[in-house]
């Protein structure tokens, strides 16, 4: 697995951006938060460190967020009233988006999950809820009313106003909140064909809707705050195996988010939940765990990428695997254990290569930025970005580029399998593969 760490308060110095970027050329800035301003400035300090440094963005989907001036003190069973628009009493929480279309939830949540209310009415501007417990509510902490379905043309609105604001910002990647069906990517898709998009499944309809949004997404995010919140703890884990499926039906990189080392925040070493729950993220093949809070505001980053950094490298297989005589006879057994190269332009077999869970380190050229880019987020890839292909002597392009790459593409055995189209023509994806000798090269 990859790392894809938060930038934000704590680590946006350069010197912290510096850190960061030696050791990782994926990461992620959320737009809920700071200014737009501040973000650009971020964005434009990223790539002057490394201009080849992948940048998601996350645009605020249509999840509604609480915008009070101050945080406000509340006490168990007292009745608070979350309202959107202009008639707000002194007692109420205003928030940044209208409400669901549905409500038919009895109880709803605060901070994903962290703060529960018991529903006791409702209309088209407004939520009232008992509290039941004592707590802080803070401004910018999302509002979860489990089982709603959400407005898509409200949504499509707020995500166009994001695209406009950062129209001139040098981003590669948008992750989308709250993407309930199919119809919002593919309208994306035609408008902005060169960004990677990234659907976040993050309530019940998008759960629903799983397989469709998997077909027509470059990537798929997890995000678990939301989800447990709007689907209920108990359904967390089948929720995240159903994701997970789909998502690797398509081929889709599969990106973990939200709480994954909270626990190192205030102590030395994480907790056991949080091992293991690495451990299921390895399991359902994902291809990134993605760092928020714990890079972004946490004073203890440095150590906490760190911890994750060689957790995750001693969970690698490194086995030195020797040839065997019978390698035609069981061929696709045998590719698991070594490199695969592949060249492509669009990316379009990359569905068929990652929809299986495999573990090779794959090598990947392309003549294209955005296949480039879509590349880094599986997990055990390198991409190298080369000259326009040659199609008029393409063979001779492979070995020339397999040559130059020798020693990174032989580094662990002395085999490796090409994979590429043979008799091509529009639409083709992989359907040749060739073994290689290090020492033929």
């Amino acid at each position: 697995m990859k790392i894809l760490p938060t930038i934000g308060p704590e680590t946006v110095k350069k010197q912290n951006l510096k850190f960061l970027l030696n050791r990782t050329d994926m990461v992620r800035i959320n737009s809920s938060h700071n200014s737009i301003e501040w973000h650009k400035a971020t964005i434009k300090k990223i790539k002057s460190i490394n201009p080849q440094s992948v940048i998601l963005v996350d645009f605020p989907g249509i999840k509604p967020r609480t915008n009070n001036a101050i945080s406000k003190n509340i006490k168990k069973n007292e009745i608070i009233t979350f309202r959107y628009g202009n008639k707000i009493t002194n007692n109420d929480i205003l928030l940044t988006k209208p409400l669901p279309i549905n409500i038919k939830a009895k109880y709803f949540s605060l901070d994903d999950g962290k703060f529960y209310f018991k529903l006791i009415s409702k209309n088209n501007n407004s939520i009232k809820g008992k509290s039941l417990q004592n707590c802080i509510i803070k401004s910018k902490k999302g509002l979860n009313i489990p089982g709603s379905i959400y407005n898509d043309k409200l949504q499509e609105k707020i995500y166009m106003k994001y695209f406009k604001l950062f129209s001139n910002s040098k981003i590669d990647a948008v992750g989308l909140s709250f993407v309930q069906n199919k119809k919002t990517i593919q309208k994306i898709k035609k408008k902005f064909p060169e960004l990677i998009l990234i659907s976040k499944v993050e309530n019940s309809e998008g759960l629903k809707n799983v397989e469709e949004i998997s077909k027509f997404s470059d990537a798929i995010m997890i995000d678990r705050g939301d989800l447990s919140a709007e689907i209920g703890n108990n359904n967390l884990y089948n929720g995240i195996n159903r994701i997970s499926k789909y998502c690797k039906k398509f081929g889709k990189p599969l990106i973990m988010a939200t709480d994954n080392l909270e626990s190192l925040y205030n102590q030395n070493t994480p907790s056991k939940n949080d091992i293991v729950s690495l451990g299921h993220s390895m399991d359902v093949n994902s291809d990134m765990i993605m760092l928020s809070e714990e890079t972004a505001i946490s004073s203890r980053w440095k150590k906490i990428f760190t911890w994750l950094e060689k957790f995750i490298n001693s969970t690698k297989k490194n086995e030195n695997i020797s040839f065997s005589k019978e390698i035609f006879w069981n061929i696709t057994e045998l590719t698991k254990n070594y490199t695969l190269i592949v060249f492509t332009r669009y990316g379009l077999m990359f569905d068929k290569i990652f929809q299986n869970n495999i573990n090779n380190k794959v090598i990947v050229f392309t003549d294209r930025v955005k296949t480039f880019n879509l590349s880094k987020y599986y997990k055990n890839t390198e991409c190298i970005f080369t000259k326009k292909f040659n199609n008029k002597n393409i063979s001779k392009f492979y070995f020339d580029n397999i040559k130059k790459y020798k020693n990174k593409i032989f580094e662990k055995n002395n085999y490796a399998f090409l994979i590429t189209i043979s008799f091509p023509k529009k639409g083709t994806t992989a359907n040749s593969i060739s073994l290689l000798k290090k020492e033929d090269i």
